[in-house]
């Protein structure tokens, strides 16, 4: 099956969909874990193995599973499907020739992004044992069903035996139901928001809460809550504050009775309306991911029981979590351009593509910038391309200092830059444009180990909708050619489209 996409030129393309084609470079034993591990995935389908010893572990799997295999990596142009080879390999000869012969439109993903998919099939494992559960409980139904039999001769303890099995058959199924939810979802946000239900909903929680921890600047996060609007609580608290913190730094942490004034409760913008309150990490092996804290505005003490089920959804929802992070993660690195850390071609164009839309709908102005490093070629001759990668950084992070949250930047390809400026028309692009020129004119690159310093400065043309392009294509070249304007006025410059 083909679905239609559009190119560079906005020229209509296709593209297949489907199971996702992946080939596995390495025959080494974590190539053979991933092999058997891909295998059990319904939309993904390996189509190949590659390494340079056929005898190898995975090569030899391969071969007993009927698929395709090879020791030249010519042939990888030659598979059917193909759109993603995952580098397993510790031999750098297999490396350098994925690399050389990868097909044009595949995917290599290497380093640390084998690890990301490896730790994700491995969680993807561990949640089909959470099916293990019910059978479980079920077991526990039956045996207090015979329970129930042999207290036939007493009316009162059958009553009791009655409710106690209403009870417990009733969080049976609400906690099989939780924990089978909890393999469904695949967003942070859905498996934050289910755990925070989970909780009112197992515990009788009246304010619930998911914090989920930013290791950038050592803060604890609100990512879900339930039983108060979301302006009751604080968006962000430092790991040393409140209970929160408490419970990141020493584990399940109880205040049964609140006292007037209490730190720990300010978590919220109002603590005095916090009563009672218990936190408890979400810890993946030795990371803490985040914290879940449930609160009642009366008097409430967990008992043992309590305690352990509480420590139950955070176990469980720990492991989804960090499932949803990966995956989130995952999705990040596939729309991202690794050097810079902006957004890569393919995704700018869909961006460009959905904004250009809603101006259309809507009747705002939007605005284009194109970008390019002056004089880049020559700075890589004379410096080598690792320092010509750290000016590319550092033009990104300059970019991301100037830019909202609504627009979009990306890497166009090489030096070039394209920047997406929602609801902007072309007076406010230009201060935008002449802001980052300024702010490159004046910023000095480290360019040896004795102090050497160089300026890189940039040239940029601005284009906007629908006064110089009514389409991606339009816009982006119009852009574009402003862009050469500024070159062939003598560089740092900002020229806007004609």
């Amino acid at each position: 099956m083909v679905v239609d996409g559009l190119d560079a030129t906005g020229t209509t393309t296709r593209r297949r969909s489907g199971p996702v084609g992946v080939v596995i470079a390495g025959g080494g034993l974590r190539a053979t874990s991933v092999l058997r591990l891909l295998s059990e995935v319904e939309d993904l389908r390996v189509v190949g193995v590659y390494d340079s010893s056929r005898s190898a572990p995975a090569m030899r799997l391969a071969e007993d599973l009927g698929i395709f295999v090879t020791t030249e990596a010519d042939d990888l142009a030659q598979i059917e499907g193909l759109d993603l080879i995952l580098d397993l390999s510790d031999d750098p000869l297999v490396s350098r020739s994925i690399g050389e012969r990868c097909p044009a439109g595949v995917d290599i993903i290497t380093g640390a992004g084998t690890e990301l998919v490896w730790d994700l099939l491995v969680a993807k494992k561990r949640s089909e044992e959470q099916e293990k559960i019910f059978v479980e409980l079920q077991v526990a139904y039956d045996k207090i069903r015979s329970h129930e039999r042999k207290l036939q001769a007493s009316k009162e303890a059958l009553e009791r035996a009655n409710a106690e099995l209403e009870n417990r058959l009733a969080e049976i199924f609400f906690t099989h139901e939780f924990f089978k939810a909890l393999t469904v979802f695949s967003s942070v946000d859905d498996v934050a928001s289910l755990v925070v239900d989970g909780a009112n909903g197992i515990l009788g929680a009246e304010i619930s809460c998911v914090y989920l921890f930013d290791q950038d600047t050592w803060t604890l996060r609100l990512r879900a809550c339930q039983g108060r609007p979301d302006e009751w609580f604080r968006a962000v608290v430092p790991v040393s504050e409140t209970i929160l913190g408490a419970a990141f730094r020493d584990g399940f942490t109880q205040q049964a009775d609140v006292p007037h004034g209490s730190e720990l409760a300010n978590w919220v913008k109002e603590p005095d309306d916090v009563r009672s309150q218990t936190a408890v990490p979400l810890r993946a092996g030795d990371a803490i991911l985040g914290v879940l804290v449930v609160a009642w505005t009366t008097y409430r003490e967990l008992g043992v029981a309590e305690r352990d089920r509480l420590q139950v959804i955070a176990n469980q929802s720990s492991l989804s979590l960090q499932n949803a992070l990966l995956h989130e993660e995952l999705e990040r690195l596939s729309v991202t351009d690794r050097l810079t850390d902006l957004y890569n071609h393919g995704y700018l164009l869909q961006r460009l593509e959905e904004e250009l839309g809603r101006a259309t709908r809507f009747g705002h102005r939007l605005s284009v910038i194109m970008m390019d490093i002056d004089d880049f070629k020559q700075f890589n001759d004379t410096y080598g391309h690792p320092r010509g990668d750290q000016v590319l950084k550092a033009v990104s992070a300059v970019i991301r200092q100037n830019l909202r949250e609504i627009d979009v930047a990306a890497r166009y390809g090489g030096e070039e830059f394209v920047l997406v400026l929602p609801e902007t028309d072309s007076a406010g692009a230009m201060r935008v444009a002449e802001r980052i020129r300024e702010t490159m004119e004046a910023f000095e690159i480290e360019v040896d180990g004795a102090g050497l310093r160089d300026r890189r400065t940039v040239s940029l043309g601005v284009a906007t909708y629908p006064i110089h392009g009514q389409t991606v294509a339009r816009l982006v070249e119009a852009a574009d050619r402003a862009m050469y304007e500024a070159k062939r006025q003598g560089k740092n410059k900002v020229v806007l489209a004609r």
